[in-house]
């Protein structure tokens, strides 16, 4: 009888281990997801629901004057591998971050103030690789440039800045520029925050992460 009970309590306490062990894994794997990343590293978890175009934390009006430069880092998961409705809409640009350009806060605007002058950094799946781009509008118009591919799960430091006659893109140690239609010294406007679209909306939920330096 007695080897009978310590057998059984033998199994009780290796059953114990086992879930408090795999409880502790469990709380370990959440919490490094969800508190390190929006806790002890600053960023911000950028969501854009499925069937939607506007992320979870781009509904305010965050205006920016007199400075030069924006910085960030950024992290995409697995939910920025998308396909499109339509095939020729892969191609679309979506939208990371940055800011409007020359934006006059007494002027009655008939379109977006950043669809007249902006700079962003976009990104893309396409092609089976996730690029990111320099997005920007020169008096209404709307152009971009590849600059480089970089890895899901990786964490890049970017930057935009602002140079004579044009903006400077960064992504790591890698620099780019484009022209510049505005003459301010300095931006006038308000940040942008991450959009996909593009013509199509979201096709699954989608996570950004990013932190601002």
């Amino acid at each position: 009888m007695l080897y009978i009970i310590s057998k059984y309590k033998f199994r009780q306490s290796i059953l114990f281990v086992f879930l408090s062990l795999n409880l502790f894994l469990f709380c370990q794997k959440k919490y490094s997801n969800d508190e390190y990343d929006r806790q002890r590293s600053g960023f911000t978890d950028y969501f854009i629901p499925k069937g939607q175009s506007y992320s979870t934390d781009s509904t305010s009006i965050v205006r920016l004057n007199g400075i030069t430069e924006m910085k960030l880092q950024f992290r995409f998961d697995n939910s920025a591998i998308y396909s499109t409705v339509d095939p020729i809409n892969q191609a679309d640009v979506n939208k990371l971050y940055g800011f409007a350009d020359c934006v006059s806060f007494t002027t009655l605007y008939t379109i977006a103030p950043h669809h007249i002058n902006s700079a962003r950094v976009g990104w893309a799946w396409y092609n089976q690789a996730l690029r990111i781009y320099a997005y920007y509008y020169n008096d209404s118009v709307r152009l971009f440039k590849e600059l480089q591919v970089v890895e899901i799960g990786k964490t890049y430091t970017a930057g935009i800045k602002l140079i004579p006659r044009g903006y400077e893109f960064t992504i790591e140690n890698k620099k780019d520029t484009v022209p510049r239609t505005c003459t301010l010294s300095t931006i006038s406007g308000y940040k942008l925050f991450p959009f996909f679209g593009g013509t199509e909306t979201a096709p699954q939920d989608i996570h950004i992460w990013i932190k601002e330096l």
